[in-house]
């Protein structure tokens, strides 16, 4: 995919990301990562290493916002038991009306 101010081109042989073997292609290059050239304000271009499996046109997650009283009760269980697992950790989150996964 495009990306405004970048150039895709062909994946990576660089020692950032090349791997100890060869690809299965037999060229050397790595097939896991991606070169892109980003020019900036001043009209230099750079060269940027990317996994492949990234997904830059992928928006953030929104960060979860707690309450007080969630912040206070996760942090008397994370006192108590640092990793709360199976039934404790989904009660927690339903009296908190949280998902398992952010109570993780």
């Amino acid at each position: 995919k495009d990306i405004p101010g970048t150039s895709a081109v062909s994946p990576c042989s660089s020692k950032e990301c090349a791997p100890d073997t060869e690809s299965p292609s037999g060229t050397g290059e790595a097939d896991y990562c991606r070169r892109i050239l980003v020019r900036d304000a001043k009209g230099t271009i750079r060269e940027i290493v990317l996994p492949k499996g990234l997904d830059l046109d992928r928006p953030k997650r929104t960060r979860t916002s707690f309450t007080a009283e969630q912040l206070y009760r996760l942090e008397l269980e994370f006192q108590r038991c640092q990793y709360v697992v199976g039934r404790e950790r989904t009660e927690l989150a339903r009296q908190l009306n949280l998902s398992e996964t952010q109570v993780r």
